[in-house]
């Protein structure tokens, strides 16, 4: 039996060179909306395939960005790749994830993302230099699960990733925010899939937003989304820190734009730093 994951990230050679197809899996959403880390790890899929289609050898993703321009539904989606650079450490791709189209089908543009491929680090081969300490927390048994059953909403993601959160930063879930700006915890495929670089893309957008712990709740979705990999994870579970920065409330635009910006750092195991995601979110506030 296979793993959920490899079957939501699995890309078919589509009907013309450059094009792949897929599907968008329901189970990989928040209130019906697909994951924005799941939606670049499928970009990323299909730009190793790629690589690995032309004879490459740069079959780990090393760093993808993606602007947001649309929701993407659940279905077929076609992946349209332009190789832009290959060079002898690293090639560069392009991969628009696009409706299917065809019977009247939407054809829209949902993310465009840029690629770079090239072969990260084995687990346990460390950093010349690592300025960013592991994130502390509590035994994972200790840690709290997140329900797939939400305030109001379903969050299917939380049956497909087993999120333990350190209870020093879940006032938010019992309406106490403590008004800090960080979540925390530990996570890991709720199959027992084991991490690896794809499973790090989507693990740098997969925490509750950090505005949460701010008081301030709602739709917060993504607008670009970065993520840089470092090495490959060492076997076990990753531990991951979100830190909203930046909250602006819109005020050039009359409150019409309100935005925030977030780090996400994942651990593995061992605790070394695996991999790092750069958001910019819209953002709900209250009035």
């Amino acid at each position: 039996m296979g793993y959920r994951f490899d079957d939501a990230v699995r890309v078919r050679p589509g009907d013309r060179p450059g094009r792949w197809d897929a599907d968008i899996v329901p189970t990989f959403s928040i209130a019906g909306r697909t994951n924005g880390g799941y939606l670049l790890a499928l970009a990323a899929a299909a730009a190793t395939a790629e690589v690995d289609a032309g004879g490459g050898q740069h079959l780990d993703p090393l760093a993808v960005t993606g602007a947001f321009a649309a929701v993407a539904p659940p279905g077929p989606v076609v992946l349209d790749t332009q190789v832009l650079r290959s060079g002898r450490s690293t090639s560069v791709i392009r991969v628009d994830v696009r409706g299917a189209g065809g019977d009247g089908g939407d054809d829209a543009v949902y993310v465009s993302a840029t690629v770079t491929c090239g072969l990260l680090p084995a687990a346990g081969t460390g950093h010349r230099h690592d300025g960013v300490p592991p994130v502390q927390l509590p035994a994972e048994e200790q840690c709290v699960r997140l329900p797939v059953q939400g305030p109001g909403f379903q969050v299917p993601l939380m049956g497909e990733l087993a999120e333990r959160l350190d209870p020093a930063v879940l006032g938010w879930a019992q309406g106490r925010p403590s008004g800090g700006n960080e979540l925390r915890g530990w996570v890991r495929f709720d199959d027992d899939r084991p991490a690896d670089a794809l499973a790090l893309v989507l693990a740098a957008d997969c925490l509750p937003p950090a505005t949460f712990e701010l008081g301030i709740t709602g739709w917060v979705p993504t607008l670009q989304l970065s993520v840089w990999l470092r090495a490959q994870p060492a076997p076990g579970p990753l531990r991951v820190r979100q830190v909203a920065r930046v909250v602006d409330d819109g005020s050039a635009s009359g409150g019409r734009s309100a935005t925030v910006d977030e780090t996400c750092d994942v651990w593995d195991a061992d605790g070394t730093l695996v991999a790092t995601g750069h958001q910019l979110a819209a953002l709900r506030l209250p009035g």
